[in-house]
């Protein structure tokens, strides 16, 4: 007898979930309240970048090491080129413009070389080869290994590949709640289910409230815009203090992004946008007189403890969430880990460290 899934959020986590089991010989069905993948999954730069953030070995930087290297197969599997989703994997740049930058770098660099991963010093000669844009002041960069992918062409091509993978996609459709008789809708409708997933982002403690487990963490508000550009301004992304600079195939370049706690406000803050696209300016200064053509807010999600959490917390409930600002990177890994934990399958990796906080896992 075919298992039934419920997958309930519609965001890259959930639509990567939904495409994996319904490859995998189950029967979905993805639920969301929101009329597409509209939040932090759209909202995304879309860097593939688990080495620019960790300065020290943990399971987060693990995880993310390990989906960045899922991500070409993952692409291959959806049937399309990478070009499609304007997947690229030629690294991304730590540039030093004074000190501070300085002594960050070198420590990512010692803490890299001691684990194994190659970064490569550029200096201001290789620099302008390599990213002739960036400003004429900076003192070199670090390449690191990485990428990006426009992960608003992801979602669309996941949505599709689910859907030809025989998973029911139902956007418009707000779950209130889940018990054992199955997930419960809006309109008094029941889903009944072998096995329910939460991946609804930020929403997700609260979903998990009504199931009657407490979940802490809070969304997080990040704005970001986009800047009107040529293809070939810059090669690859740019993270750093002042902004993070990540080129989009035909859309000019993305720049991020804010953190703000706020619980659920959206609201604009049109200085936090300037100060971001001085910011880019400051990286590139060809992009002086470029206009802002696009800019907007998303909620992150992110878990007290600081980790996802993927993991079973009683007998027919699945939680994925709390990636925060890695939930394009790990959407692959996190996927195939929620496919181990529903077939009680062997995970690649030990899942003990993404466990819900102060809930043991079953």
């Amino acid at each position: 007898m075919t298992k039934r899934i419920t997958i309930v959020g519609g965001g890259i986590i959930g639509l990567s979930c939904a495409w994996v089991m319904a490859r995998s010989g189950w029967r979905v069905t993805l639920l969301d309240g929101a009329p597409e993948a509209r939040e932090a999954s759209w909202a995304a730069a879309g860097m593939l970048a688990p080495h620019h953030e960790a300065h020290a070995p943990g399971p987060l930087w693990r995880l993310g090491v390990d989906s960045l290297a899922c991500w070409p197969g993952f692409v291959e599997d959806l049937g399309i080129a990478p070009a499609a989703v304007d997947l690229r994997l030629a690294g991304g740049l730590m540039p030093v413009f004074d000190d501070g930058d300085a002594a960050e770098v070198a420590a990512r660099e010692r803490f890299l070389s001691a684990h194994g991963i190659v970064a490569r010093w550029l200096t201001p000669t290789d620099l302008r080869h390599h990213e002739p844009a960036i400003a004429s002041d900076c003192a070199g960069a670090l390449l690191l290994p990485g990428g990006q992918v426009n992960p608003r062409l992801v979602c669309t091509r996941l949505q599709a590949a689910a859907s030809e993978a025989g998973a029911t996609i139902r956007y418009h459709t707000p779950v209130t709640g889940s018990d054992d008789a199955g997930v419960h809708l809006a309109n008094g409708e029941v889903i009944a289910s072998d096995e329910v997933v939460l991946a609804s982002g930020a929403w997700t403690p609260g979903l998990a409230a009504l199931a009657g487990i407490d979940l802490p963490g809070e969304p997080v508000k990040g704005q970001m815009l986009r800047l009107r550009a040529p293809d070939g301004v810059l090669g690859r992304f740019v993270h750093c203090q002042h902004a993070y600079l990540v080129p989009r195939a035909g859309l000019g370049l993305v720049v991020g992004a804010t953190m703000v706690t706020s619980g659920f406000d959206k609201s604009d803050d049109p200085r936090a946008i300037e100060r971001l696209a001085a910011g880019a300016r400051r990286l590139v200064p060809t992009l002086a007189d470029a206009p802002i053509v696009e800019h907007w807010t998303g909620l992150r999600p992110r878990i007290a403890h600081g980790l996802p959490v993927i993991a079973r917390i009683r007998p027919g409930l699945i939680v994925a969430t709390g990636h925060f600002r890695n939930g394009v990177l790990l959407a692959p890994l996190t996927a195939d880990l929620v496919r181990c934990i529903a077939s009680n399958q062997l995970s690649p990796c030990d899942l003990a460290p993404f466990s819900c906080p102060g809930l043991p896992t079953v």
